[in-house]
């Protein structure tokens, strides 16, 4: 009779070893390599679950988590569809491997019209860039404070100044102090009045266009009046105001004339002067827009006889003084060059002050 034992050969060291025909798994290692074997084998902790997992010393890269536990699915960043991610990798991927490439086609590079490197563009952008974003901007100084903003090279219409300085000096509307109508104080005019520290403009363009022109006409009447005058501006009517001058003798205070504004002419309409003498009340004179100078031109204010319509005097704005230099308009007679007359404008009043224009 066969014996049921028979001898297999350990696929470590080649011992024999004794097997059982009965057994239903043949050892494959004798009893001391399996023992050397078995005291390579420990277990440490899933990183995921926790569970245990046997590893082996003889492993290069041991697994920190167990099959099931190390892989999960996320979505693409692109198309959406679900991908297989490892726990261990550094740099999971956030798109497929085909996603990726077939966006990689959708970039291409361009010219940065500053710098004139490349730039990475989009194919849907619907506005590529034109810079870089270090080239795009710049800066430059704001022209009413001069602090330097941020530009971008590819604004059509780049701003001049900080919204909050045209905020500032936006145009604004302001009442005249001598007839009382609204006009508009432009961003311009307020700027150069800052620069040269100027006050704002009080009179509106027409009363500081006419002024001149009652001047001439007050320095006119001066011939007129053997007395020192004094004009005050002042507005008559509630609805259609009128500008009027009251010509007045500086020493009594008696009212002699009055200064009226008007227009002539139908297609070129000139601003005039009438000066009318209250007793009589017959126009004196007219006083009309004029020019001086051939090259360089100066205004002029031209009168003229009411009755004859003779050119009597000519009124021009000139500066007097050297510390404090201030503006008057001086008349002079015609054909009598060396007799002139001065109207200055003068305050009159301490709380209440008027403008007033002294004629000598």
């Amino acid at each position: 009779m066969a014996s049921p034992w028979y001898t297999v050969s350990c696929e470590d060291c080649g011992t024999d070893i004794y097997v059982h025909e009965d057994w239903d798994r043949t050892p494959k290692y004798c009893r001391e390599c399996k023992a050397e074997r078995d005291s390579k084998w420990y277990e440490k902790s899933c990183r995921h679950c926790g569970g245990a997992i046997r590893i082996n010393r003889d492993w290069d890269n041991p697994p920190e988590y167990h099959k099931e536990c190390a892989w999960y699915t996320k979505s693409c960043a692109i198309c959406g569809r679900d991908m297989e991610v490892h726990r261990a990798w550094d740099n999971p991927p956030r798109v497929h491997k085909e996603c990726r490439e077939a966006e990689a086609e959708k970039w291409y590079e361009k010219s940065c019209k500053h710098c004139g490197k490349a730039i990475r563009v989009h194919r849907e952008w619907s506005n590529p860039p034109e810079y870089h974003k270090e080239c795009g901007w710049y800066k430059k100084p704001c022209d009413i404070c001069g602090r330097d903003m941020d530009v971008y090279r590819g604004w059509d219409n780049p701003p001049r100044s900080h919204k909050e300085c045209r905020e500032e000096y936006a145009p604004k509307s302001v009442s005249c102090r001598q007839c009382g109508k609204s006009f508009t104080i432009s961003m311009g005019t307020q700027l150069k009045c800052r620069k040269h520290g100027y006050s704002l403009p009080s009179r509106c363009p027409e009363c500081k266009h006419d002024a001149l022109l009652i001047k001439g006409a007050v320095g006119a009447l001066r011939g007129h009046f053997n007395f020192p005058l004094e004009t005050i501006i002042e507005q008559r009517g509630i609805i259609f105001t009128d500008k009027v001058a009251v010509v007045r003798n500086r020493k009594t205070g008696e009212v002699v004339a009055e200064v009226k504004m008007d227009t002539e002419g139908i297609f070129c309409v000139d601003r005039v002067a009438i000066a009318t003498d209250v007793r009589t009340d017959k126009d004196i004179s007219k006083t009309k827009e004029g020019t001086k100078g051939i090259f360089f031109q100066k205004r002029t204010a031209e009168t003229y006889d009411a009755e004859s319509g003779k050119h009597t005097h000519r009124t021009i704005t000139t500066e007097k003084g050297i510390l404090c230099p201030r503006h008057v308009a001086e008349t002079e007679k015609i054909g009598n060059l060396d007799k002139k007359v001065t109207t200055k404008a003068a305050d009159k009043g301490i709380i209440f002050t008027k403008k007033i224009y002294e004629t000598d």
